[in-house]
């Protein structure tokens, strides 16, 4: 897990701010079917979380403790490696190699949420839901690097996932808790809807076998993909189709979910919605990605 703490070039550091950020990225996603408008989606997320219009957030998050590591990264990755590939800019020999927590550390966030209504504990207990089940903390989260699982939920019915089939029901019946009806159209930001899908693959013996095994697989087949329709795994990119100054995050998150026994899934979500503000249409349709769930499915 790559993230900074007070002195990026000496340690990483896990504080409350990065993981209620996370946490409000995923209650976004989840509210699309609710929703639909910006606007209205920005008053309930100040509403919930607070803002300087609104005042404090009506939900109090304290960590029992920071974590905070020294580790430097391995600085032979080979610009050919899978590490290299997913973990773009880690390795930055101008910046310095970046620090990181290391794999099987765990934290505990306490929520108050006696100023909240029923529906919004509910909400909040579905986005700590899907940040366990599909999400990551820091650098490169979206790529599979600082997975995090949600391993215990106390006060709310939770089970963490044990083998694939448990991870792919439990994940898409909370898109099926936040509709409300069959929604047709592509959404305006990264959000569950009616186009959402997600795959997970064959279970590893721990979390880094898992990671080796999605970033290999995910790397070959990016690279299978015609050059003209890879800006669907995120810009920028260097192809004349769409200019290298756009960005965009990729709507296709890998992720490693830790098993309660020790072993590992590698798994990946598709969050489609509008690409660019000037190019609404995902380049190829997205129908790479989509392939690549078919592959970590059926493997």
């Amino acid at each position: 897990m790559f993230l900074g703490g007070a002195e990026p070039a000496a340690e990483a550091e896990l504080r409350l701010p990065s993981f209620k950020g996370a946490l409000r990225f995923w209650w976004r996603a989840l509210m699309w079917e609710k929703l639909q408008d910006v606007g209205e989606l920005r008053d309930k997320e100040a509403e919930l979380f607070g803002s300087s219009e609104t005042g404090q957030s009506k939900v109090l998050m304290w960590l029992d403790k920071p974590l905070i590591e020294t580790n430097s990264i391995d600085p032979s990755w080979s610009p050919a490696s899978w590490e290299n590939y997913t973990g773009y800019g880690i390795n930055d020999r101008e910046r310095g190699n970046r620090r990181f927590i290391a794999p099987g550390n765990e934290f505990k966030v306490h929520l108050d949420v006696q100023r909240c209504t029923e529906d919004q504990v509910s909400s909040l207990i579905n986005a700590l839901k899907a940040l366990g089940l599909a999400g990551g903390l820091g650098f490169r989260s979206r790529k599979g690097w600082g997975s995090i699982t949600l391993t215990q939920l106390e006060g709310a019915d939770w089970t963490c996932p044990k083998d694939r089939v448990q991870w792919t029901e439990i994940i898409k019946s909370l898109r099926k808790s936040s509709a409300q009806g069959q929604v047709q159209k592509q959404p305006h930001w990264t959000a569950f809807s009616n186009m959402f899908d997600c795959a997970a693959g064959p279970q590893k013996a721990n979390a880094q076998e898992a990671q080796r095994w999605l970033g290999k697989n995910y790397q070959r087949h990016v690279k299978e993909t015609l050059k003209e329709f890879r800006a669907q795994f995120g810009l920028p990119r260097a192809f004349k189709t769409i200019p290298r100054s756009e960005r965009r995050a990729s709507p296709l998150f890998l992720h490693v979910h830790q098993s309660p026994d020790g072993r590992a899934l590698p798994c990946a979500i598709w969050l489609p919605a509008d690409f660019l503000p000037k190019s609404k249409n995902i380049p190829g349709n997205g129908q790479s990605a989509k392939q690549f769930l078919e592959m970590l499915g059926r493997l």
